[in-house]
């Protein structure tokens, strides 16, 4: 599919998602958002897909959230919603598509991350920064509440505390204390994130895939579960997992002392 608002790149098994509105910071329009939910199922259907990469175009922004137009058309009535599903539709309701993923993902942010922004960074499994990058939750000064799930994602990252204080404030943080209280995992120089989030995900993209996806389900899923439902989880993800040619590869790679080659199946 043509896209016009974002690109979309695949290499060795790497996908690379990019907001492409650098003259607008990234910011999401209507047609935008849409062309986001397209790109991600085609990641979430694509079996060559193992990892994502989400960043943004230009050294200015990741995504500084909404498109203040679009804001400014609802405020104006001029947004009609025409159909039963986009009255119905939620706010953000496109975010929960990157925590469903069945591959890993990986944000790297090369600019300011506000709002909606933030919300993306959040659903994403690992957080990698640039020295320029810079985060908002910007929401309060707009007289609005966080969206795209940033009140659930966000404490899980950062804890309660931090997060309402940045839901409250709306204080711009800079990569140091982004890096300080846990919203990013590590900081790098500007020019080294692509090189840096890429070399991390190629990493990842020569493991078992089958293995992450049934771990990453793991791990959200156990959010919610119990002890033991969790326990029920990984005994029946080990017995899919022995059932696999990347388990047999795996197991005669260690024994032949070699790097496994996993083909995803």
């Amino acid at each position: 599919m043509e896209y016009k608002n974002i690109i979309l790149e695949k290499q060795n098994h790497v996908v690379t998602l990019t907001f492409n509105r650098p003259d607008k910071m990234n910011t999401i329009s209507m047609d935008m958002r849409e062309e986001i939910v397209t790109a991600l199922n085609e990641i979430g259907e694509d079996d060559d897909a193992r990892v994502m990469i989400l960043t943004g175009a230009g050294d200015r922004a990741f995504c500084a959230g909404v498109d203040v137009g679009v804001m400014s058309a609802r405020i104006a009535g001029q947004v009609e919603e025409t159909n039963r599903k986009k009255i119905t539709q939620r706010a953000g309701w496109h975010i929960p598509r990157i925590r469903e993923l069945r591959v890993p993902t990986i944000a790297a942010i090369n600019g300011v991350a506000a709002g909606m922004g933030v919300s993306f960074i959040a659903a994403c499994d690992i957080r990698i920064g640039s020295d320029k990058s810079r985060y908002s939750c910007a929401w309060i000064n707009r007289g609005l509440v966080p969206d795209g799930g940033a009140t659930h994602l966000l404490p899980q990252i950062v804890g309660i505390e931090k997060a309402l204080e940045l839901f409250y404030t709306g204080e711009v943080i800079d990569a140091a204390e982004a890096l300080r209280i846990g919203l990013v995992s590590r900081i790098v120089p500007q020019a080294e994130l692509m090189k840096v989030a890429r070399e991390l995900a190629e990493r990842i993209a020569a493991g078992p895939p089958i293995a992450q996806e049934m771990a990453k389900y793991g791990v959200y899923k156990g959010l919610l579960w119990d002890f033991r439902t969790a326990l029920d989880f990984e005994n029946y993800a080990i017995k899919v997992c022995t059932g696999t040619e990347d388990f047999k590869e795996g197991v005669k790679a260690f024994v032949e002392k070699r790097k496994p080659e996993f083909k995803g199946r």
